[in-house]
């Protein structure tokens, strides 16, 4: 029972946030086309990087970069609200992926680690550093300082953009992660406490989700939708090896990698997504009016959300 119920308390914490009615592409949970309500929710997501006429003061690029972060966070926490019937299947589907790995923890577990080599240590190791924060963080810094030197280039301004909604979707993950890491409380392997002990909201440094899975995949999902082959390719591959090591260095169990990875995943694409929307969905169109019968001219100006 015990386990059923931290079972249980797992998928509640995780799945609200990765399937997302309308928060996503429709390759991934069907239908997301806004409605007129949606439209009007993303014409609030002004994106701060959006060209505009007038050059924007750093106190407005700084205001309008706030607003758009808060509405994001309003918009993933508040998605729960937004499920429909297929996301709701596909979120049970991850939910008894990650109960059936949770199951299969130990023996996985051993299988890895009968299975090290000091070369594979070496490797994994390597994996690990480039998918801790400080790096992950680094490198969406870095590629928005480059995008940033270019951005008068098509190719530069949008590595800006991608390398902003990166940044903004690592800093997402890392506290949905942390917050669900002191909620669920889950040993790491590396206690040799075994697969099924928990100790909620008794620290941060727990097993359950993996971060380096959740923060990998977020990067990999972003940059996989703005770009073409290989970049998906070389994307996903590093997140997978990333997540790996972690299992392979004993410092998380397979269901922890599963659910981070899936966490990171649809967080990157619904931001990706949401980003996407807000430039294509707000269009102006002008208009001849002719105002009645009598005569005369006129010019009617429509906001399209």
């Amino acid at each position: 029972m015990r386990f059923l119920f931290h079972t249980l308390l797992i998928v509640t914490m995780i799945l609200p946030y990765p399937f997302i009615a309308g928060a996503c592409p429709p390759e991934l949970i069907g239908p997301c086309a806004p409605s007129s309500e949606k439209r009007e929710e993303l014409s609030g997501a002004v994106t701060p990087w959006e060209s505009t006429n007038a050059q924007p003061t750093l106190l407005q690029e700084v205001r309008a970069a706030g607003e758009t972060v808060i509405g994001d966070a309003t918009y993933l926490l508040t998605s729960p609200l937004r499920m429909d019937g297929k996301s709701a299947l596909i979120a049970g589907g991850v939910g008894a992926m990650i109960a059936g790995l949770m199951v299969a923890d130990k023996p996985i577990q051993r299988a890895f680690q009968e299975n090290r080599t000091e070369t594979g240590h070496h490797i994994a190791d390597t994996l690990n550093t480039v998918g801790d924060a400080q790096t992950v963080l680094g490198a969406n810094v870095a590629l928005i300082g480059v995008g940033w030197l270019f951005r008068e280039h098509d190719e530069g301004n949008k590595l800006l953009k991608t390398a902003l909604v990166s940044l903004e979707s690592q800093l997402f993950v890392e506290g949905i992660s942390g917050l669900t890491k002191f909620a669920v409380g889950r040993a790491r392997p590396n206690d040799e406490d075994g697969t099924h002990s928990f100790d909620p909201f008794h620290g941060f440094d727990k097993s359950f989700p993996s971060s380096h899975a959740a923060r990998s995949f977020a990067m990999a999902a972003v940059f996989a939708d703005a770009y073409p082959q290989p970049i998906p390719f070389l994307a996903y591959t590093g997140a997978t090896l990333i997540s790996l090591a972690r299992i392979y260095e004993n410092e998380h169990f397979s269901s922890d990698v599963f659910a981070g990875a899936a966490l990171g995943f649809v967080i990157g694409k619904a931001l990706s997504w949401r980003h996407s929307q807000s430039d294509s969905v707000r269009t102006w169109n002008v208009f001849p009016y002719v105002p009645d019968a009598r005569g005369g001219l006129g010019l009617t100006v429509q906001l399209r959300f």
